[in-house]
């Protein structure tokens, strides 16, 4: 049986312990505000960059090819004919640190399964955060390679750090002729559910209908590819900002919920032990009084 010293130190280091994940609760819950706001003045900018981009589909389609059986610049981001079939990039997003609950785990599991369904083919990793680097970076996989990593930019992403992301995404796509980019990350939903996001970023999906009433015929100045060309690094960084600051915000919420329940938890822990060190003790106190007594019925009889 313990004795009543261990207990108590058993106990000390529990409530220590819950302190700690208190604190933590606090801070991500003090930082989350902050993180929704850019989060939600980030959305419509994306989203209006990404309509324009859509209404330039057909006119950049319908540009004639520089040479038969070649493809422009500019319809490579839509059709990508010419891209290489065994070259891909994958963008994995994930936070620096642990203590999230799933949070990690769930984006981690998705890129092993990317991984593996890709596996004949050479993938170019991003990589966005300490856990999804060293995960990937352990895996040792000659078609695996990590062309572009950033970490500890959590909590405090800015327009810099997707600024660099979507420049090196862009960059490795041309140079390196990959045929598509995916990303994988986590969604922020609500305040209590994050939604694991894996879609292809690279050549576009855009669902965007022109209407009736909108078939027009417009004059573009400069032109067409010259407006597409300005507006395509800005759409890739606009977005890029817009999802960084999604896990961002996911990656918070997630650390406040964990660290509401293991404080809970905690809790529950050490009233556990309370309740055992007054048993304990209560067992302790009565021992000596049957000592007592015993001692006294021996001295008497």
């Amino acid at each position: 049986m313990e004795s009543l010293r261990d207990i108590r130190q058993n106990i000390k280091a529990i409530r220590s312990t819950q302190q700690i994940m208190q604190t933590m609760k606090m801070i991500s819950s003090a930082r989350i505000r902050k993180a929704q706001e850019a989060m939600d003045n980030a959305r419509p900018f994306a989203k209006k960059m990404l309509d324009m981009v859509a209404d330039l589909k057909q006119e950049v389609l319908a540009l004639p090819e520089p040479e038969e059986g070649k493809e422009s610049w500019a319809s490579r981001f839509f059709v990508n004919k010419t891209g290489d079939k065994n070259k891909i990039g994958l963008v994995v997003i994930t936070g620096d640190k642990g203590l999230a609950g799933s949070f990690n785990a769930v984006i981690l599991r998705a890129a092993v399964a990317f991984l593996k369904e890709h596996q004949d083919q050479e993938v170019s990793v991003f990589c966005i955060g300490k856990k999804g680097r060293d995960f990937i970076g352990r895996l040792r996989h000659k078609n695996i390679k990590i062309v572009y990593s950033s970490v500890g930019i959590f909590p405090k992403v800015t327009y810099a750090h997707a600024e660099l992301l979507g420049e090196a995404v862009m960059k490795e796509f041309f140079e390196h002729n990959l045929s598509s980019v995916t990303l994988i990350y986590n969604d922020f939903k609500s305040m209590g559910s994050q939604r694991l996001a894996q879609y292809e970023m690279l050549p576009f999906e855009l669902d965007h209908e022109v209407k009736k009433d909108d078939e027009k015929e417009f004059l573009f100045e400069p032109g067409v590819k010259e407006i597409f060309r300005t507006l395509v690094p800005r759409l890739m960084k606009a977005n890029m900002y817009r999802v960084l600051l999604e896990s961002q915000a996911a990656n918070l919420a997630a650390t406040m919920n964990a660290m509401d329940a293991a404080s809970k938890n905690a809790g529950e822990l050490a009233d556990a032990l309370g309740v055992k060190l007054n048993k304990v003790r209560q067992a302790g106190i009565t021992n000596e009084i049957l000592d007592i007594v015993n001692g006294a019925n021996a001295l008497n009889g």
